[in-house]
Order: C-alpha cells, then structure tokens, then sequence
C-alpha cells in the first residue's frame, strides 16, 4: 500500500481529470435544462408541443453523470491523498475510507442514474419495443446484486 501512496500524482491526475468530466457534464446539463425551457416556452406559446420534458429529463440525467464523476474523483482522492483526514467537511454520505466503500457508493449512484436514463429512453420513444426492456433489466440485475453484496457484508 506504501507503494500507492508513493504514486500520489498519478492519483490526481486521475481525480482532476474525473472533476474536469464532472464539470462538463455539470454544463451539458444547464445547456439541456435551457433547451427544455426555451421549448417549454414555444410549447406554451405557439400551442404546439415540443415535447421539452425530454431534454428536462437528459439534464437531469447529465447531473446524475456529473455526481458519479465527482464521487469518484473525491473517492480516489480521498483513498490515495487524504488518507486518515478529517472527514467532519463532508457529508456522511461521503466518508469512503476504502475501495469496498467506494465501489458500493458509486454502485448506488449508478443504479439511480441509469433509472433517469431508462426513464429518458422511455419518454423519448412513441412506440414501445421490447429492446427498451434491455435497460430496466440490467437496473433490476444490479439492483439485485447490490443487495445481496450489502446483505452479505451485514452477516
């Protein structure tokens, strides 16, 4: 482990680089949120719908990205940097102090991003397929796997 926290560098540069994505997906998020209110706008306006709860929902699925990447990079800065550092900044949420801890956040982070993104494909559609079954699938198999995993760290 010595050898890692010898590699401090090399774990920044990741964390920059996971902040920097989180920052343009922070941006990619207001412009999509924008856009859904300018259509929103001509929706109440012109009396046709433009459908702008879909690039509502993309913002906010942009959002749920950018939190991912900025609990990552925390994570990895905290893991590798920080080491034992006071931990009464953050929020309780966020007081990962191994990689168990970290990937167990990150999982629950990306189940309730991949709902807002299942819920955008299934606005974004007008006829259903079976194949917008493919992402609730993969949700309820990690749900289930999370479960199990936390389950049996209880026990």
């Amino acid at each position: 482990m010595e050898k890692l926290f010898k590699l401090a560098i090399i774990f920044r540069i990741i964390s920059a680089f996971c902040f920097l994505g989180a920052v343009f997906f922070v941006f990619a998020g207001i412009y999509k949120f924008g856009v859904g209110f300018v259509q929103l706008y001509y929706s109440i306006a012109n009396a046709e719908w433009h459908n702008p709860g879909v690039y509502i929902v993309e913002g906010l699925d942009s959002f749920m990205l950018a939190l991912l990447f900025v609990i990552f990079a925390y994570g990895i800065y905290r893991i590798f940097i920080l080491g034992d550092a006071d931990d009464s900044k953050f929020p309780a949420w966020l007081h990962v102090h191994s990689f168990s801890e970290l990937k167990l956040l990150l999982w629950e982070t990306t189940i309730v991003t991949l709902i807002v993104f299942s819920v955008t494909l299934l606005v974004q559609t007008e006829t259903p397929t079976t194949q917008q079954l493919i992402v609730p699938g993969v949700i309820l198999m990690l749900s289930t796997a999370y479960f199990l995993t936390v389950k049996s760290k209880k026990h």
